[in-house]
């Protein structure tokens, strides 16, 4: 292998790689190779498989306190000023989506085409529907319709914490959207009347 491929050997280690070598020039393999591709090498490549289709690598990647800064920027352009916040800033930017899809013009197919991209129907179902308890927009009904005829069947924290206490605590309709979070609809109004 070559010298791009290095990052291989941290995950495989050189045997396993001779041997993926072997085994992609169609060379016969001996035995202890052939254990190494079934008990090793193929359960290695299905989770790192499994791993780039939950886009894990960029979800636990330090770019956080950059972004911040630039979501804090655009929110405050879009009318959603946040000053002074450090102590929790996703979920403040979770609670200003419903406020800013109220008071911009949101491109309906734009909206469903990022949340299928990024796999956050469920939660851009979400917060289309908390947007409409605030306000409703007409345009953006029947993409609320798709999105909940659609919804996503597996379970998910819309920021991370306990997932046994989100459970419990979660309000109902999070849940129905197969979401686990603590945000309230009388929080979200009340942002609403903080930023007409």
């Amino acid at each position: 292998m070559d010298e791009q491929n290095e990052p291989l050997i941290t995950l495989f280690g050189k045997v396993e790689l001779a041997t993926i070598e072997k085994k992609l020039k169609g060379t016969k393999l001996k035995q202890t190779e052939k254990n190494y591709l079934s008990r090793s090498i193929r359960p290695k490549l299905r989770a790192a498989q499994l791993a780039i289709g939950l886009n894990l690598l960029s979800r636990i990647s330090n770019r956080k306190k950059e972004n911040t800064i630039l979501i804090e920027n655009n929110l405050d352009f879009y009318g959603y000023p946040l000053i002074g916040i450090r102590k929790r800033p996703i979920k403040r930017f979770i609670e200003a989506i419903p406020i800013l899809i109220t008071k911009n013009p949101i491109d309906p197919f734009k909206l469903l085409e990022i949340a299928a991209k990024h796999g956050i129907k469920n939660q851009i179902g979400y917060l289309l529907e908390t947007a409409f308890t605030i306000k409703p927009v007409p345009k953006l009904k029947p993409l609320l319709k798709y999105l909940e005829d659609s919804k996503e069947q597996r379970i998910q924290q819309l920021v991370e914490g306990d997932a046994e206490f989100l459970k419990k605590t979660s309000p109902s309709r999070i849940k129905r959207w197969n979401l686990l979070g603590r945000f309230f609809d009388e929080d979200f109004k009340a942002l609403a009347e903080a930023y007409p």
